[in-house]
C-alpha cells in the first residue's frame, strides 16, 4: 500500500463551463453548445450529446446532427484565466495542488484527510469550494493510492448525485480491473489489443511487462503499469497563489478620461503591487469598463516586456476614448461606473527584471517611445503586422493596433505555425517572399503559342505553360504545378468567388503563383518566390 494516496479534483469539459461564463457570448442556459479545435468537436455540453453530438466528430457532422448547435472556438486563454479564479477560491480549502489542465487539479489526500476527518468529507468540501467560486458546474472528485486510477475513477465511479469516490487503500487494480480498453485513451493500442482477444484492463494488466515493452514499446509499458494499480508517474504540488484581480467602483460614473485616470490610480498600483508580492510581472491584461448602463467594454492588452502604472492607466484612457468617441452621442451624460483589472498572463519577476549591464532595458524604451505617440495621436495610430489564416494575402495580412493581443483566436492553437497550418486550403509552405497588390495581369502560351486555357471544370490545362508574358518581358516556363481549385464562400452565391492558382518555375530558377479568377478568365501574377 502506498504511504501517500492522492484526490484528483475534475470538473468535466470545463471549456464548456468557462464559455458559458463569458458574458460577451450570450449562451442561453439550455443552448447545446461545442468547442472546436481543427475543425472537429474537442468538447461538447450535455445538451449537444443528448442529440447525437460526440467528441472527435468533424463540425459539420455535428452541426447536422443539431442544427442549433453552438460552435465555439478554443480559447485556451479564457480557460486558464477562469480557472486561475477557481484555484484562488479554493485557497481557503487547500494549500497546495498540482495543476494537470484547466478543471484537472491533484493533491495529497492525507492532510485534508486528517484536517476534514475523512477523505470523503474532504472531498465534499472541496465541492462546496469548486461550487462557491464557479456555481452550479458537475465537479467531481475521486480519491485514489494512484493518480490514473483516481482520475479514471472521476469519469466512471462519480454521478452528479454521488460526485465522490474514494478507493479503499490497495484497490486500485481491483477497481480499474473490469474497465474497457478505451480507459487507456490509446485508440491504436486499444484497437490491437482487441485483435488479439483482450476486452478489458484486467485482460491488460495480466501481461508479462516484459512482454509489453517488447511488443509495444514505453508508452504501453506505461499504461500497463497504470492499469496494474502501480502508476509511476508523480506531482509536484505548488502553492496556490492569492487572487490578484483588482476592482475600480466610482460613486457616479466618470466620462472625462483624465477624471477616470486620476481616479482609478490607486486601484492600479494595489493590482501591480499584488502581482509583485506572489513575484510575478504582467505582460497581459484584461481591462473590463462598465458603464452606467451596466454595458460591460472588455479589451485585452498586450506588452513586450511588462506593465507598470502608467502603462495601465494609459489602457484604460484609450480604450475610454476610443469608446466615446465612436459612441459620443450615448455617453454626452453617461460614463465609466466600475474598472476590473486581470492579469492574464502573469510571469516569473525575474525573468523580467533588468541586466547586469543595463541591456534589459532596449524594450522598455521602444514601449516607451511608442506609448508617447499613441498618447499624441490616439492607440490606432501605431500598428504591427499579423499574419492570420486565409486564401488570399490580402485578407492574411492584417494591421493591429500595438499593444492590443490579436483576438483572431480561431485557429490560435500552441503555437504560430500550427496556428497558420490550420486553415483549410491556404497555400503551403513556402510562402512567397513577394506579393503584388494588386495582382498584376499577365499572359501565359502553351507550347503551340496559344493562351493557356483551363476546361470547363477548371481541373486541367488545355495545354502545356510555355511562356510568361508580362509588359515586354518574356520568360519561359521549364517546369509547373496545379492547377489547384480555390473556391470562397462557397455557401452565399452573392459574394462566392472561385480561382485556379499556378506556380510556374522559369529559365532563371524564379517561381511564380499566377491565378485565374474563372474558367476563360485572365491570368494574373499574385506573387513571386524569391
Amino acid at each position: 500500500m502506498r504511504s501517500s494516496r492522492v484526490m484528483v479534483l475534475c470538473v468535466p469539459d470545463w471549456p464548456i463551463v468557462a464559455a458559458r461564463a463569458d458574458e460577451s457570448l450570450h449562451l442561453a442556459d439550455n443552448q447545446p453548445v461545442a468547442i472546436s479545435a481543427r475543425g472537429v468537436i474537442a468538447h461538447c455540453s450535455p445538451e449537444a450529446r443528448a442529440q447525437g453530438v460526440s467528441v472527435g466528430q468533424r463540425v459539420r457532422d455535428a452541426q447536422v446532427s443539431c442544427p442549433q448547435l453552438a460552435v465555439l472556438a478554443s480559447q485556451p486563454g479564457r480557460d486558464w484565466r477562469l480557472w486561475n479564479q477557481v484555484l484562488s477560491g479554493l485557497h481557503d480549502t487547500v494549500a497546495q495542488v498540482s495543476v494537470i489542465e484547466p478543471g484537472l487539479i491533484v493533491m495529497k489526500s492525507s492532510g485534508l484527510a486528517r484536517y476534514y476527518g475523512s477523505e470523503h468529507h474532504a472531498g465534499t468540501q472541496l465541492l462546496d469550494a469548486v461550487e462557491a467560486e464557479a456555481g452550479r458546474v458537475s465537479a467531481r472528485v475521486a480519491v485514489a493510492d494512484t493518480l490514473f486510477a483516481a482520475t479514471v475513477a472521476t469519469r466512471y465511479a462519480t454521478t452528479d448525485s454521488t460526485p465522490v469516490c474514494v478507493i479503499d487503500p490497495g484497490g486500485d487494480a481491483d477497481f480499474l480491473g473490469p474497465l474497457p480498453l478505451s480507459t487507456l485513451e490509446n485508440p491504436r493500442l486499444a484497437a490491437t489489443l482487441t485483435k488479439l482477444g483482450l476486452t478489458q484492463l484486467a485482460d491488460f494488466a495480466a501481461l508479462d511487462p516484459l512482454h509489453v515493452q517488447d511488443r509495444f514499446g514505453l508508452e504501453a509499458t506505461l499504461l500497463h503499469s497504470c492499469a496494474r494499480g502501480v502508476d509511476p508517474r508523480t506531482t509536484s504540488p505548488s502553492d496556490i497563489p492569492a487572487s490578484t484581480d483588482r476592482t475600480w467602483k466610482g460613486d457616479t460614473p466618470l466620462a472625462r478620461s483624465d477624471a477616470l485616470s486620476f481616479a482609478l490610480r490607486g486601484t492600479v498600483e494595489d493590482f501591480l503591487r499584488a502581482l509583485v508580492a506572489s513575484h510575478v510581472v504582467c505582460t497581459s491584461v484584461s481591462i473590463s469598463l462598465v458603464d452606467d448602463r451596466g454595458v460591460t467594454h472588455s479589451q485585452v492588452w498586450s506588452h513586450p516586456r511588462f506593465f507598470d502604472a502608467a502603462d495601465v492607466v494609459n489602457r484604460v484612457r484609450w480604450q475610454w476614448e476610443s469608446i466615446a468617441r465612436e459612441s459620443a452621442e450615448e455617453y454626452q451624460e453617461g460614463g465609466i461606473q466600475e474598472v476590473t483589472f486581470q492579469a492574464l498572463s502573469p510571469e516569473r519577476l525575474f525573468g523580467h527584471e533588468p541586466g547586469l549591464w543595463g541591456g534589459g532595458d532596449a524594450d522598455a524604451r521602444i514601449e516607451h517611445a511608442i506609448a508617447h505617440v499613441q498618447s499624441r495621436l490616439g492607440h490606432q495610430s501605431v500598428g504591427h503586422g499579423v499574419l492570420r489564416p486565409g486564401h488570399s494575402f490580402d485578407e492574411r495580412e492584417q494591421i493591429i493596433p500595438w499593444g492590443i493581443a490579436d483576438s483572431f483566436d480561431e485557429y490560435a492553437t500552441s503555437s504560430q505555425q500550427e496556428r497558420t497550418e490550420a486553415f483549410v486550403a491556404e497555400l503551403p509552405k513556402p510562402l512567397p517572399a513577394t506579393v503584388f497588390q494588386p495582382p498584376q495581369p499577365v499572359l501565359l502560351h502553351d507550347q503551340w503559342g496559344q493562351p493557356l486555357s483551363l476546361d470547363a471544370e477548371g481541373s486541367a490545362l488545355g495545354g502545356l505553360p510555355s511562356q510568361m508574358l508580362s509588359g515586354t518581358n518574356t520568360r519561359d516556363v521549364v517546369a509547373w504545378a496545379g492547377p489547384w481549385p480555390v473556391l470562397e464562400r462557397w455557401w452565399d452565391p452573392a459574394h462566392s468567388r472561385c480561382r485556379y492558382r499556378l506556380q510556374l518555375l522559369d529559365q532563371q530558377g524564379v517561381g511564380w503563383l499566377v491565378s485565374q479568377d474563372q474558367t476563360g478568365g485572365h491570368w494574373q501574377i499574385e506573387a513571386r518566390y524569391d
